[in-house]
């Protein structure tokens, strides 16, 4: 619990709740060394941890305890799927109820699946065969089972490992490690499942029990998954890369100086908190690759820049969609409402990512926060469009008159229509493009989006910052610059004007005094 005194301003209360938001979200941060515990959860099958393991890598599953109070009969057990994508590693819980293993039969491809159930008899935990359900024939004899509940270890070829019961508090707890040969690479996705003999459990009915887990995975001396191993050289490079175009944006604005609009700021604020964001991504990957777990300082840095990155994204692109300072410097009522409503969305989307990415998939609101994250994201991103439309249109009435400014309008409208193509491109690339690598790239390449990503918003911002950098040929400075000029001629006419006024006042005075 924290405390914060009554005397601290709202600014400073605000900071001070998100940094103790963003502190204890970290805090709960395992990286690869995963420490699970349930307690008494009404599913039937609950994802645990899923991790890309290739030839030398290994998992090492130790249940500490599990307390069974429960007064419905059930069968407890743990369900370890493979498959050769990432995506199609959550297969078992999409598809597949494995408390009813017949509904396997009816689809034509899946993953292999391991069905280790728990016999509180025997004090066993035992391999049920599910290629009679219609599973894949799976050699587990390749996996290297070996029993660690036992000293020194004991190899098991048909998947049976000892059951340890404690009698002060029946708590039971086994433990075992999986090693991969080069014919079962794949992803991995562990469960864990609690299947009432009787049917499914209703929300009425008692669920008794506590599981605690630690599943730690390693490739090698690497604690990172396959498919995440090349990320650390990845985003050290990208951030060479973005702070070779802050120094080159910084170039620009010092040489066009005179021209600059605030905007520019922006995008140059912009490009330098990507570069920050990555630099500090590739460390977080280094510490987990390293230590299993990410070093918590570090990740509050990570998560900071993350946030500042987002909202600074979505307010630069709405504000070169509205055209702020390049073809105006007054917002309408409608302008400023979408500036207020993305830069919340834009808090919440990242709220929801460090909650993601800070708790373990076994947790019961960890898919509601990703729903979340998905919805206010694509939503954001449909609200950045309407500016960009809206300053279309306005063009597209300012070509209606005939005046001498027609071909410089035609010329910004264009400038207009190419932004906002540019924008739906990259928004259909980083949103949903992405997620069709997903399913079809193999788990050791699961690294290829995080570059597509990258190289993407590379791209989006090299074409932006070219169409609308700071020099006097460019189509919307023209016509701001022309405007300015038209208000400052207007000016000296006003003021010529009143000066002759006033002197033709004088000679008239005079002759009447004659």
């Amino acid at each position: 619990h924290y405390y914060i005194t009554n005397n601290l301003s709202t600014t400073g209360m605000t900071s001070c709740r998100v940094l103790l938001l963003l502190q204890f979200y970290i805090t709960l941060i395992c990286g690869r060394i995963h420490n699970i515990t349930i307690v008494s959860d009404r599913r039937e099958i609950i994802p645990l941890a899923n991790f890309g393991l290739t030839k030398d890598g290994f998992v090492d599953f130790y249940v500490t305890s599990l307390v069974i109070t429960d007064s419905i009969e059930a069968q407890y057990g743990i369900v370890i799927e493979s498959s050769q994508t990432q995506t199609a590693s959550q297969y078992v819980e999409t598809h597949i109820n494995i408390c009813r293993p017949h509904s396997i039969a009816s689809f034509d491809k899946h993953p292999k699946i391991l069905n280790l159930m728990l016999d509180r008899n025997d004090l066993k935990l035992k391999n049920e065969d599910m290629q009679k359900y219609g599973a894949s024939e799976w050699d587990i004899s390749q996996l290297k089972l070996t029993d660690l509940m036992i000293e020194d270890g004991k190899p098991s070829l048909d998947g049976t490992f000892t059951v340890n019961k404690t009698a002060a508090d029946n708590s039971l707890s086994f433990h075992f490690q999986i090693k991969v040969e080069p014919s079962d690479e794949g992803q991995f996705t562990f469960y864990f499942y609690r299947c009432p003999t009787a049917g499914r459990t209703s929300y009425q009915s008692p669920v008794g029990y506590v599981f605690s887990a630690t599943i730690t995975a390693k490739n090698g001396a690497s604690y990172l998954s396959a498919g995440e191993k090349p990320l650390t050289f990845l985003y050290t490079g990208m951030g060479v890369l973005y702070f070779a175009m802050f120094w080159l944006w910084l170039k620009v604005m010092i040489h066009y100086s005179d021209n600059l609009f605030k905007i520019h700021y922006l995008m140059g604020a912009l490009v330098f908190a990507k570069f920050l964001a990555c630099i500090l991504h590739a460390i977080d990957y280094y510490f987990i690759g390293s230590h299993g777990t990410p070093d918590e300082a570090w990740a509050i840095l990570w998560y900071i820049i993350h946030l500042v990155r987002g909202m600074l994204l979505f307010i630069s692109l709405a504000l070169i969609g509205m055209g702020f300072a390049f073809i105006k410097h007054v917002l309408s009522y409608n302008e400023k409402l979408i500036l207020m409503t993305v830069v919340p969305l834009q808090i919440l989307a990242n709220v929801a990512y460090i909650i993601i990415d800070s708790s373990e998939e076994a947790e019961l609101n960890y898919g509601t926060w990703k729903k979340i994250l998905i919805f206010v994201d694509l939503l954001c991103c449909g609200a950045i469009i309407f500016p960009v439309m809206w300053s279309i249109r306005h063009l597209q009435q300012a070509t209606e008159r005939s005046d001498n400014k027609t071909t410089l309008v035609l010329s910004q409208l264009k400038l207009f229509r190419h932004f906002y193509i540019l924008v739906v491109v990259y928004i259909y690339i980083t949103r949903i493009a992405l997620k069709f690598m997903e399913v079809v790239l193999p788990f050791q390449y699961a690294w290829c989006t995080n570059l597509m990503d990258e190289v993407a918003t590379i791209a989006f911002f090299l074409i932006t910052g070219w169409n609308f950098r700071p020099y006097v040929a460019n189509p919307y400075y023209k016509i701001v610059q022309e405007e300015e000029d038209e208000v400052e001629m207007g000016n000296l006419m006003t003021e010529s004007d009143t000066l002759r006024n006033r002197a033709f006042n004088e000679e008239d005075r005079d002759s009447t005094l004659a």
